[in-house]
């Protein structure tokens, strides 16, 4: 610094600042991974660890792929945890902050997620890795949540996909994280990867868009294997369109018994059958597909140092190189697909013991969520769908019906418990209560004996009852549903009372103001008369949760958004998707067992419309169309839930409780002479003598 006398100011040395800042005009001369090795640091959960390319060998080349001008996007696709997003988010921001700066979005699916990222993650990594540590201004302005300024002049912006996020706005590069964790289109502007890659359109060679993710969309329609190009992925949306639409590249083991080379999907993994799942994962090894010789766990970290990236056509039928570059797949697109068996943070233990309880849970339950979620995060390979009830039409199924028909309002042979349930539809076009009877019997085989409407209020000159308005209404549940016995199929004159009744609590109701409103108030207020009248243990109010809960029911009290409600009554949340998924899996069955679905011959075929009025959509979840009846679908959905809530599927069926027992035994079961008691006598309250102080 010079100093001047005659104006008191002291003067920044020109050539000083040129030399502290030349660093700022370093030409390139590291690929990412190098110099990632070098001097990246990354978050590890709880501090920061030494990024190291050694620990996940196979992430080295799509890293190294985002520097190349030759391709002008990367897609990644693998399971969780295996170390990509690291790679290909902090090592990509470290190689373009310190080699190559430009300016760069990152997409997140959700904004939350984008925020916990920059506060946690890149905060540490940025704090510790000292290169880019030496490119922070330091200014406040320039570190907040959604943007970041370095001195070389580069902007890192976070965000989720909005269309104001994903417009207007021109990038060098453009990523996407967990691109399968929201919707592939952004609101009418169409793909959200195609918006990225306008975004850095103007960059045009040195521009650069990734996308890397787990899949997370179900494949409805499967091509058979012999369909399949060698390395392509099932046709679905998400992350999986993106990678069938590159070069297709899948990481390869050479076989160190017979030198060939072979893809280590999930289907290499080999163990000794046990009855215990932990005994049988125990005994997980790896076995080459063409000399079936045997791999340890403990080979797995020079295998990967040893494998190698092939684009599709790259190994031949036997296992060996094609040099031929006219059979090989080529694109503008750098596309890679890994499964969880080469993940360096998944051992091969745990996979399979994972496996065999998903398996089992889908075998007993018909419940594919497990299932899904396994081959989705831990294998990293879209899920093809076990049921195909969305395939099965109303025609089909009331063909199977008429083959085993059954009377209508009679509890069958081998039924051993009732379940109610209402849909309630409010509104003063079509305002009821849509009722079912279901019958469950051993091994969970299960008959539809009733359905009907209440559709006339008598303590109202008969008008149309309108459950979102009147509350006196849902009191004609009592007599009709709640209390309603059914006759034993052995003409005995025995009857059998409902174990529990379950009614939705959400029915829609009129617009006030635009805006829909609801029954939930209403039957809040019925609940607790119910409690008056000691039969609030017969009756369970159920709402559809979100579908990212992990129980199948949860029993929660809500005290905060009713006035009605004050953490006193009791609210079933369903996890409609998976029971649904069971009802599928019950009614597809077209043999006898359990679970068996007995459809009903006696109804109409609008019950069979009802039952298969939704489809799946590509990320897995139920949908319905817009106005089509769905409500035998929902009922057996609400049916399965209070089967479980009741304990249905833990039944011992050499020893099952009261209430399932056969029915000399049963205590719903009610003999010909005695009346059907369903009220709850209170519990006798002590006088307790009073102590010294009153």
């Amino acid at each position: 610094m010079n100093f001047h006398s005659d104006l008191n100011v002291r003067f920044a040395d020109a050539a000083e600042i040129r030399r502290n800042l030349a660093y700022l005009c370093a030409p390139t001369d590291k690929l990412p991974v190098e110099a990632a090795d070098e001097d990246l640091w990354i978050s590890d959960g709880t501090d920061v660890t030494k990024f190291l390319s050694m620990q996940t060998p196979y992430m080295r080349e799509p890293l190294n792929c985002l520097a190349r001008r030759v391709y002008e996007a990367v897609i990644v696709v693998g399971p969780a945890r295996s170390g990509k997003t690291k790679a290909m988010v902090e090592g990509w921001i470290n190689y373009a902050v310190t080699q190559s700066p430009g300016d760069m979005l990152l997409i997140y699916s959700t904004k939350t997620k984008a925020t916990d990222m920059s506060k946690v993650d890149l905060d540490r990594c940025f704090s510790a890795t000292n290169k880019i540590k030496a490119l922070r201004t330091g200014r406040k302005s320039d570190d907040n949540i959604t943007s970041k300024q370095f001195k070389n002049g580069m902007i890192l912006k976070l965000d989720s996909a909005t269309e104001t996020s994903l417009s207007a706005s021109t990038y060098r590069y453009a990523g996407c994280t967990d691109y399968d964790r929201s919707d592939d289109s952004v609101g009418e502007e169409g793909s959200k990867f195609e918006l990225m890659l306008m975004r850095v359109q103007n960059a045009k060679s040195s521009g650069m868009a990734m996308a890397e993710s787990s899949p997370g969309r179900v494949v409805r329609h499967p091509k058979k294997p012999e369909e399949l190009g060698v390395h392509e992925g099932q046709p679905c949306g998400g992350i999986t369109r993106l990678y069938n639409q590159g070069d297709r590249r899948r990481f390869y083991w050479q076989c160190p018994d017979c030198d060939a080379w072979f893809m280590p999907h999930f289907e290499v993994l080999k163990w000794d059958e046990h009855k215990n799942p932990n005994e049988a994962a125990a005994t997980a090894y790896c076995q080459c597909p063409r000399c079936t010789y045997r791999l340890e766990e403990t080979e797995k970290a020079a295998l990967n140092l040893n494998g190698r990236w092939f684009r599709e056509g790259g190994i031949d039928q036997y296992g060996q190189i094609v040099e031929d570059e006219s059979q090989i797949r080529k694109d503008k697109w750098a596309t890679f697909w890994f499964e969880g068996v080469i993940a360096a943070y998944a051992s091969w233990e745990k996979l399979v013991y994972r496996y065999l309880n998903a398996q089992e849970q889908f075998n007993s339950s018909g419940d594919e969520e497990a299932l899904k979620s396994f081959l989705n995060v831990n294998i990293g390979r879209p899920y093809i769908l076990q049921n195909r009830g969305n395939e099965i039409g109303a025609h089909e199924l009331m063909e199977r019906a008429q083959d085993n028909p059954y009377p209508r309002g009679i509890v069958p042979d081998g039924g051993r418990f009732l379940i109610m349930t209402i849909d309630v539809q409010g509104g003063k076009e079509n305002s009821r209560f849509v009722v079912q009877a279901q019958v469950y019997g051993e091994g969970l085989q299960r008959w539809v004996i009733d359905r009907f409407e209440i559709l006339i209020a008598p303590h109202r000159n008969d008008e149309r009852l309108n459950p979102a308005v009147y509350a006196e209404d849902w009191d004609l549940l009592i007599e009709q549903v709640i209390k309603k016995t059914y006759p034993l199929a052995d003409d005995s004159g025995r009857v059998m009372k409902p174990v529990i009744t379950l009614c939705d609590s959400g029915g829609s109701g009129d617009k006030r103001g635009n805006k829909p409103t609801s029954v939930t108030e209403l039957s809040y207020q019925f609940f607790n008369r119910l409690k008056g009248k000691g039969l609030s243990h017969l009756f369970r109010l159920v709402k559809g949760a979100s579908r990212d809960m992990e129980q199948l029911v949860k029993e929660s009290y809500p005290d905060k958004r009713s006035k009605h409600a004050h953490g006193e009554i009791p609210l079933l949340m369903l996890h409609t998707n998976r029971l649904k998924n069971r009802v599928v899996a019950s009614y597809e069955r077209a043999e006898f067992g359990a679970r068996y679905f007995h459809l009903p011959s006696w109804t109409s075929r609008n019950w069979f419309d009802e039952l298969t009025a939704e489809y799946i959509d590509e990320k897995g979840n139920w949908q319905k169309p817009d106005k089509a009846r769905n409500e035998s679908f929902d009922l057996c959905a609400y049916a399965e839930a209070g089967m479980h809530y009741k304990g249905g599927d833990e039944i011992n069926w050499q020893n099952p409780p009261h209430w399932a027992a056969e029915w000399q035994f049963n205590s719903n079961v009610v003999d010909a002479d005695q009346a059907a008691q369903f009220e709850r006598k209170p519990k006798p309250r002590y006088n307790h003598s009073r102590g010294i102080f009153g």
